[in-house]
């Protein structure tokens, strides 16, 4: 039986494996190639790639408040690049980045950052389809790698170390950043970077599982205190339809709300719900129609 997902597996297997359309393997073929290693020991690096990752971090503990102890953690070793591998090859979330890829075509403006960008497995699919696409990671091993795997395939991508540089203000039209917010202590001053690094009407997307994950001790932040502020930070939601087997990352535009709207969906999103949260922001709505009116009537007289 064909699932809703298979063309979607279908065509991410094609951007990521083109050879032979052997995604781990490929995957495998890439890193030896880059790390001048033989493909078997590349094998052997990805074997269990995921508990050697998870020691590491356990046998370092570097303090989730210090950011330099976090950075060196993640420039310490390659192991995070196998572990990588292996969730990219056998996780159907990254599904999502065709269905994306589709909805983000339909705006206007090429130019995308990869905030996060991983082994590139995301930059390739949208750089094929006529992305503009910048690389953005704190981990050298990471950013290099992803670089080299795009222009090997003669795709031109530009790249930022987040170590060094900051982001350019209003300089892009689309911004993904996938399974990356929960490993920064502070992920609402990484949103507030991505938003002013976007165009107006720029789309944001992102995916962050918050969350005590016992598998992932490195995941540092374990309430989510992102979507509650996106609406006060100046982030409009938007809708789009996945299959039902596709983790749905969420998606936003960058908008230019007065201080006053961003003031309320600060309240309203942060601290009230139910009824009596859905009363106070009809009551608002209806408060600024009546001023946006008497604006109107105002002018007309004069």
């Amino acid at each position: 039986m064909i699932t809703e997902a298979e063309p979607l597996k279908a065509e991410w297997t094609k951007a990521i494996a083109p050879r032979r359309g052997d995604i781990h393997g490929e995957l495998l073929e890439d890193a030896a190639a880059f790390l001048g290693i033989s493909l078997q020991e590349a094998r052997n690096r990805a074997r269990d790639a995921g508990e050697r990752f998870r020691a590491e971090w356990q046998s370092v503990a570097p303090d989730p408040s210090d950011d330099q102890a976090l950075t060196r953690f993640y420039n310490q070793s390659d192991t995070e690049l196998f572990e990588l591998i292996n969730w990219h090859a056998n996780d159907p979330i990254h599904y999502r980045t065709i269905v994306l890829r589709d909805f983000a075509s339909a705006f206007p403006g090429r130019e995308l950052i990869d905030y996060g960008s991983g082994i590139g497995n995301d930059a390739l699919v949208f750089a094929q389809a006529g992305f503009h696409v910048t690389l953005a990671d704190i981990s050298d091993p990471l950013l290099a790698f992803a670089a080299w795997r795009c222009r090997s395939r003669g795709l031109d991508v530009q790249t930022i170390d987040l170590k060094a540089i900051t982001l350019p203000r209003r300089a892009y039209d689309v911004a993904v950043c996938f399974d990356v917010l929960e490993h920064i202590p502070k992920p609402l001053a990484v949103v507030r970077q991505i938003r002013a690094s976007l165009k107006e009407g720029g789309l944001f997307v992102m995916h962050a599982p918050f969350g005590l994950d016992a598998e992932h001790p490195m995941h540092v932040v374990h309430r989510d205190v992102v979507t509650p502020r996106m609406r006060s930070l100046g982030f409009e939601p938007l809708s789009c339809a996945f299959p039902s087997s596709v983790r749905a990352p969420q998606i936003y535009r960058r908008r230019n709300l007065p201080a006053l709207d961003r003031l309320a969906y600060f309240v309203y999103d942060g601290y009230l719900d139910g009824s009596v949260g859905s009363r106070l922001a009809a009551m608002y709505r209806a408060g600024r129609s009546m001023m946006r009116a008497g604006g109107r009537c105002r002018r007309s007289a004069l």
